[in-house]
């Protein structure tokens, strides 16, 4: 019988008492020490210029990153003026036509009906001559902001240059169109501007069709208006 001497570990106890059934236990290993780094690269291998250097590229990198953000925001504001009428600020004639064959893409694949309403504004020579180009703006704001008002936000509505408006009613038909147009006709003549300029305009309604092209559209719709111009008259 042996006799533990005072420098037996407790660990040399577990030894023997694992022998003694056969097992060995290998002692833990230690947890190796924590490795610290420097964008990726261990700090034993960092040398005081090499850290110079990459503080300075990872600067560069996020100034690069800033200047790109700052590109993007500056890319989608050009493109939303390059889309808005300058004086009035709704769609302008390229992108209402390029929603307009966006529209007919949908008819092709939903089959839901939609319709497109032509508007002239009626007189805006004899306004412009009559009472200056201020007042002529203030009748062209003046459909732009009553037509705007009284559309569901699916409508589109742009100006397509000179006296010219047009509006996408989505989900609508030829006959629901045609109402609609009598409505926003009675708005935009319901108050005179200054002077006592009264403003009136004329519509031209279609209900599109998928076998049509942007163009084609205003056109059958222009034409309509036209029509509706010369009964009058």
């Amino acid at each position: 019988m042996k006799i533990k001497g005072p420098g037996t570990t407790r660990a040399a106890d577990n030894v023997i008492a694992s022998r003694a059934v056969g097992k060995v236990e290998a002692p833990e290993p230690a947890p190796p020490a924590a490795e610290v780094s420097f964008s990726g690269i261990p700090e034993a291998e960092l040398t005081p210029r090499v850290r110079e250097a990459l503080t300075a590229l990872m600067r560069e990198l996020a100034e690069l990153r800033a200047a790109l953000a700052d590109s993007k925001r500056r890319m989608a504001e050009l493109e939303e003026l390059a889309s808005a009428d300058p004086l009035l600020g709704i769609l302008n004639r390229r992108a209402f036509v390029s929603e307009l064959g966006r529209a007919l893409a949908l008819i092709e694949r939903y089959g839901q009906p939609s319709s497109l309403i032509f508007i002239d504004l009626d007189d805006l020579k004899k306004i412009n001559d009559a009472h200056g180009y201020a007042t002529g703006d203030e009748a062209l704001h003046h459909i732009a902001a009553t037509v705007s008002a009284n559309i569901r936000q699916t409508d589109i509505f742009g100006r397509l240059g000179g006296d010219e408006f047009a509006l996408i009613l989505t989900n609508t038909p030829r006959e629901g169109a045609e109402a609609k147009a009598r409505a926003l006709k009675s708005l935009i003549s319901v108050e005179p501007l200054v002077h006592g300029v009264k403003v009136s305009v004329a519509c031209g309604v279609v209900e599109l069709s998928c076998d049509t092209t942007p163009e084609d559209a205003l056109s059958a719709a222009d034409k309509i208006m036209y029509e509706e111009k010369k009964r009058r008259s």
